[in-house]
């Protein structure tokens, strides 16, 4: 028979069970609020008490509904109060000794029917439930911090979980406002799955020392159009819990991407875990210094922009707004020699071997862009020279160039991602040969211009897609695995992680083709990439995962 739930039981009064509780205690329920001391149980009152004064202050409740939320919690240092809980909530911390030792008590006190479930993010819920008398009665039922702000509820079955205990919390879940996904028992369920790896691989590139970490997290933030940038996330979460749940992934996936990077070990090691201790990634401290600058703030003073639609136009425009004398040539007629010795020039190929703005032909996304005549781009290749430097804004440009521009003549390629709340990233792959002025100068007309500019090492996927593509294989490789469906993984990233869209809304606005042949690419200087048989099937196909 399907249990009843209305006593709940949470025990762990830190930031995260705090939050559970308030989240039971405005629901209605009746709470008991446990931790291990009475001081530490006062501690959590404090907690509580804290956030339902915030949510008055803000206006979002009133006066009385904040003491009838409080009046229904009874904060607690004794298991033995927890005799007549439907429901036990573990929220320790992330230690199986920990929650074994918990859950072996409750054995001893809870009645035989009551519902034990772990807020664990990582940890096996089967070994967990397997320590217990009842199995059966086990199963996950993971917030996301904040608790009363995050809707994502990830309700975790084991194989010895009984279905009517996991529909119930599913329920439950769903009564209490959230949006719950249910799923089975693997390394980081659903959303730190997708989100760890993510955050891992950030940290490996910004370890390398060849992106900032500004760059990186502008790469985050309004390139993909994320809520934060991944060292700032790092930061908010804390270094070490990602790092335990990095090795969590990683004993049970091996997988490099999985890992906990150097950097992020040594950071833990010296107690540098972000805001909480006041120093991570970034210092938070009160007399911490101004980020670092990338640039000089001395753009060009002229420019030429060479090509057809859009993009080309996009670029001019934005160039003369920010003061920049522009050249603007668009026909493959015109006389190419005014290009000589131009401090800055923008090439824009067209659709030859897919638009720079959208990876498609320009009749499709119609943005405009036109194959230039393979005779055009040579002529201005043989006027430019050492004085120049060249930004390649698709792969149209950089084939066009190939074998016809002098070597002493610099190249940056140069990508535009789609405008998010964030603004519009101008990527720039930075070569060897490359000077920091030249660098510089780039950057800080970009910036001048409007854009976010961010530069990492000129390799396939640069910064941006670099990222984004592999994160976005990750969620196509879990449910090519049937671990969950498309709808449920852009629920657990927008309802937990707070991405304004889910993965695969934007996997399926960028397409199948332009991710799977953009991993081929980064598979060619690294050989972990390899796309996913579904992601590959989707893009022959040129199928969309999303229905609708």
């Amino acid at each position: 028979m399907a249990p009843h739930i209305n006593k709940v039981a949470v025990i762990g009064l830190g930031t995260m069970g705090a939050g559970i509780v308030e989240v039971f205690a405005k629901a209605g329920h009746e709470v008991y609020a446990v931790d291990g001391s009475p001081e530490l149980a006062e501690r959590g009152k404090g907690f509580v008490t804290t956030s339902l004064d915030r949510a008055v202050g803000k206006g979002k409740l009133s006066e009385d509904d904040r003491n009838a939320t409080l009046g229904r919690i009874t904060f607690t240092a004794e298991l033995a109060d927890l005799a007549d809980a439907d429901l036990v909530v573990e929220a320790v911390p992330e230690r199986m000794e920990i929650k074994h030792a918990v859950f072996t008590a409750l054995d001893d006190i809870v009645r035989p029917d009551a519902v034990l479930a772990s807020n664990t993010s990582s940890l096996s819920l089967t070994e967990i439930a397997a320590g217990t008398a009842h199995p059966e009665r086990v199963v996950g039922m993971h917030f996301f911090n904040p608790a009363p702000v995050l809707a994502l509820v990830e309700v975790i079955r084991t194989v010895l979980a009984d279905p009517e205990v996991v529909d119930a919390v599913r329920d439950l879940a769903l009564n209490l406002g959230k949006k719950p996904v249910v799923v089975g028992d693997r390394a980081g369920f659903v959303a730190n799955a997708l989100l760890i790896p993510y955050l891992s691989r950030a940290i490996a590139l910004y370890q390398t020392g060849k992106v900032s970490r500004t760059d990186l997290d502008n790469a985050g933030r309004v390139g993909i159009g994320l809520p934060m940038g991944p060292l700032t996330l790092c930061d908010l979460v804390g270094l070490d819990v990602v790092k335990e749940v990095c090795e969590v992934m990683y004993d049970a996936t091996k997988r490099p991407s999985d890992a906990s990077p150097q950097l992020l070990r040594q950071l833990v090691l010296a107690r540098r875990l972000g805001r909480k201790t006041g120093q991570g990634f970034y210092d938070y401290s009160a007399d911490a210094g101004a980020e670092e600058s990338d640039g000089t703030g001395e753009m060009t003073a002229a420019a030429a922009v060479v090509g057809k639609g859009e993009i080309a136009e996009l670029i001019a425009k934005s160039f003369a707004h920010a003061g920049v004398t522009v050249t603007a040539i668009d026909d493959p007629a015109a006389d190419v020699s005014v290009l000589a010795g131009n401090p800055l020039v923008v090439l824009v190929g067209g659709a030859a071997e897919g638009c720079g703005s959208c990876g498609g032909d320009g009749d499709e996304c119609g943005c405009g862009a036109t194959e230039a005549p393979d005779d055009w781009f040579t002529q201005v290749a043989q006027v430019l020279d050492e004085r120049s430097v060249v930004l390649t804004a698709d792969e149209a440009s950089e084939f066009a160039l190939t074998g016809v521009l002098s070597a002493d003549v610099t190249v940056l390629p140069l990508r535009l991602h789609r405008p998010t709340r964030g603004g519009r990233v101008a990527e720039v792959g930075i070569p060897l040969e490359a000077t920091q002025e030249q660098i510089a100068l780039v950057r800080d007309t970009l910036e001048a211009a409007g854009f976010v500019p961010v530069a990492g090492p000129a390799r396939p996927g640069l910064v941006v897609d670099g990222l984004l593509f592999q994160h976005l294989n990750d969620a196509v490789a879990m449910v090519d695995a049937g671990y969950a469906t498309p709808e449920d993984i852009d629920t657990a990233m927008t309802a937990g992680c707070g991405y304004p869209e889910g993965l695969f809304a934007i996997l399926d606005e960028l397409g199948a083709d332009t991710v799977a042949d953009g991993l081929v690419e980064q598979a060619s200087l690294d050989p972990s990439i390899v796309p996913s048989p579904l992601l590959l099937e989707h893009a022959a196909a040129g199928t969309p995962f999303l229905a609708g």
